[in-house]
């Protein structure tokens, strides 16, 4: 009798060890997971709009834990908007290049599965980070913005070097088979990154200001973007509103990047979807 209680304990016990090995083996949806590493400070106020939405969405992407919704596994490193504009300012290409790479090397060192630069104009040093840090993707803001364009051209609205002839933003979207309209005004187009600098980057969002950037979305709508025009500056979405302009198609340039940088994390999409050159490889493939 005593014997078979004791068989009956050890089998018992038996059982629960299996369960917990098997519960140590099947690891949560987290596991999965990618980590994302975010390069901001660029300004410090959009990289809070890609923490919290890329949560937000991750949370919906992920079926729910075992207590409550997942949280996006992320590595964000912050720079000094001061340092980083002054370069831009003095057409200091490899001062922005050499300055952010400090930041993706942070990144590098902690392993990131790919790498999200939370500005459009910081992009400039999109490819100079991808020959130094190889093992690092960079899901590239423009191939998001890309991915849902209708065909035709588009308009752009950003900082001065973005909206600049031959900036690397254009060239991506030329890869893309788009042409694009920036505002003809010198005046206007530094006006712009005057709003963006001393303004909105400090989350001073003004109705004179909001005023313009429709104006100027008008303009450009009304110049031949008829494919709509693209906010191009992560910080211009947070003071235009598809509202004040309701007959021209905008295109939020951080929501679609941070959309991508979500799905891509959660598993739901691939960085190959986006990238223009490995969609050419795979057609002639």
């Amino acid at each position: 009798m005593r014997s078979s209680a004791r068989l009956g304990r050890v089998q018992v016990i038996c059982f629960c060890a299996v369960c917990v090995l098997e519960v140590l083996r099947t690891p949560p949806e987290s596991a999965f997971m990618k980590t994302i590493g975010v390069i901001t400070g660029i300004s410090y106020v959009s990289g809070i709009d890609y923490y919290k939405g890329i949560n937000e969405r991750i949370a919906k992407l992920l079926p729910d834990g075992a207590v409550m919704p997942h949280n996006s596994e992320m590595v964000m490193v912050s720079v000094d908007c001061d340092v980083y504009v002054r370069y831009l300012k003095d057409n200091d290409t490899s001062g922005v290049q050499e300055y952010l790479a400090q930041a993706a090397h942070k990144l590098d060192l902690v392993g990131v599965d790919f790498i999200v630069i939370a500005s459009n104009t910081a992009h400039i040093c999109y490819s100079y980070l991808r020959e130094r840090f190889p093992k690092r993707p960079i899901l590239h803001i423009v191939d998001c913005v890309a991915k849902v364009l209708p065909k035709g051209k588009v308009g752009l609205l950003g900082t001065e070097p973005t909206m600049r002839e031959g900036s690397w933003i254009r060239e991506r979207l030329a890869l893309h088979g788009f042409e694009v309209v920036v505002p003809a005004k010198e005046e206007d187009r530094q006006r712009c990154y005057d709003i963006i600098c001393r303004e909105l980057s400090f989350e001073i969002f003004s109705d004179a200001s909001r005023n313009f950037f429709a104006e100027m979305a008008v303009e450009l709508y009304q110049c031949g973007a008829d494919a709509g025009v693209i906010l191009g500056c992560t910080e211009i979405e947070l003071l235009l509103r598809q509202s004040d302009v309701p007959d021209v198609p905008l295109h939020r340039s951080a929501e679609l990047h941070i959309e991508a940088a979500a799905r891509i994390q959660a598993g739901a999409d691939q960085l190959e979807d986006y990238d223009p050159q490995a969609q050419v490889i795979e057609a002639k493939t």
